[in-house]
């Protein structure tokens, strides 16, 4: 048999076995979650901004640090299966999350001003995780279908500005594998809710400094993990 028929073989095999899958599947399913986000790890490391007394802004080694609670909202898109024990749904989502910086970071930058009467700005967090999945789900009972998940994929890390205006840091955005693990239960068919554990990746922290001393000043850059740990209440449909 030469490559083209081959080939054609296998189309049409695949095409044979999704459509075999596609029999038993039982529904497509869309799906909007809203994340209450928790960092972890070193996303969630104590910052000291006035170690000798006098404030100074974050700088590349603690950048990455000091998070607080976050928000955030996901959307997946998924196809069940029945497996006879259960249901099987490979899915793929993308979220974005937010985080803010730590209540004793944000306290210390609205508590110094510059000599021209000028506030600071503190970094925020936003990540971008687009994953794909599989999750496994039991009917134990019609209003009570406890569930396991677990996902792999990519995350965009973006941090805000900060700094004083006449001198702030910037950041390049940065990627990192990411992943995903939860477990939780459908009240219902419609609603669910979940515990997520997401490693964001180990980023690296790419920043510029501009000042009115020196526009153009670079600094270095170094690298720090981001994890999350949310709660999730998802709404399907």
């Amino acid at each position: 048999m030469n490559k083209s028929k081959y080939f054609k073989s296998l189309c049409v095999g695949i095409a044979l076995l999704c459509a075999g899958y596609t029999v038993k599947a039982q529904q497509i399913e869309t799906s909007v979650f809203l994340n209450g986000t928790l960092p972890v790890a070193q996303f969630n490391d104590n910052v000291n901004l006035e170690p000798f007394g006098s404030f100074q802004v974050m700088n590349r080694s603690d950048i990455g640090k000091g998070a607080a609670c976050g928000l955030g909202a996901t959307a997946r898109f998924g196809l069940w299966f029945d497996v006879g024990v259960g249901e099987l749904q490979p899915f793929v989502e993308v979220s974005f999350l937010w985080n803010n910086s730590g209540p004793s970071i944000r306290k210390a930058y609205d508590n110094n001003k510059d000599s021209l009467n000028q506030y600071p700005t503190a970094p925020q967090y936003l990540n971008l995780p687009v994953m794909l999945g599989l999750k496994y789900r039991y009917k134990l009972m019609p209003d009570l279908q406890p569930f396991a998940e677990l996902g792999i994929g990519y995350d965009f890390l973006f941090i805000t500005k900060n700094g004083y205006p006449a001198h702030t840091y910037y950041y390049k955005p940065s990627g990192g594998l990411a992943w995903m693990v939860g477990l939780g239960t459908y009240l219902g068919e419609h609603v669910s809710v979940s515990l997520n554990f997401t490693g964001l990746g180990n980023h690296l922290i790419d920043p510029t400094s501009k000042s009115a001393d020196d526009p153009n000043e670079y600094t270095e850059r170094t690298r720090s993990s981001i994890g999350t740990l949310g709660l999730r209440v998802g709404f399907h449909f």
